[in-house]
């Protein structure tokens, strides 16, 4: 099954607690740290563009919206000792279709760390078990080696090229039970 399941209504004030990050709910107070750490770094953006604060507030309310209307999205990425907002990651469904994607945005500070990881196994973990999904995909541009290697280790294939947010993008894919 893809998508949002029927049984599960989540708390989404709950958080996930990993050895070194802490996720939970994206709130409009994130706009600032949000637009600095992320939207304006072009290392950072989905397509190495940056915008304006207006963009990522829309950014925002859109994956704030996104987990009201499925109990499930994007959750703000900390630190666990200190509290640092370092982006923000999760499960959401891709360009609105019935796939489910796995997504990250990590500050720069955060990089090299293998927190992605760490973090992808949370959300890995979620997909199969709350929210009981049969498969999760992820789009990667073709150069993005580091995002690449962070699919294999949490047990992605790469399936293939194909158009995803305006792009040519590698589609990778998990099943339940893989990895």
């Amino acid at each position: 099954m893809l998508g949002r399941p029927a049984a599960y209504s989540p708390d989404v004030s709950v958080e996930l607690v990993t050895e070194h990050l802490c996720l939970r709910a994206l709130t409009p107070d994130d706009l600032h740290d949000l637009h600095d750490r992320v939207f304006s770094d072009p290392d950072v953006t989905w397509d190495g563009t940056t915008g304006t604060l207006e963009d990522t507030r829309r950014s925002l309310e859109a994956k704030i919206r996104h987990v009201d209307e499925h109990g499930f999205g994007m959750m703000a990425v900390t630190d666990r000792q200190s509290g640092e907002l370092y982006g923000f990651a999760g499960l959401q469904h891709m360009e609105g279709g019935p796939d489910v994607e796995i997504g990250y945005y990590l500050a720069r500070r955060a990089w090299g760390r293998g927190l992605a990881t760490e973090l992808g196994h949370a959300f890995v973990d979620m997909a199969f078990g709350e929210l009981k999904l049969t498969r999760i995909v992820a789009v990667v541009r073709p150069e993005n080696t580091a995002s690449q290697n962070v699919l294999a280790k949490l047990g992605f294939r790469r399936v293939g090229v194909e158009h995803h947010y305006g792009a040519d993008v590698e589609l990778w894919a998990r099943s339940a039970g893989a990895g």
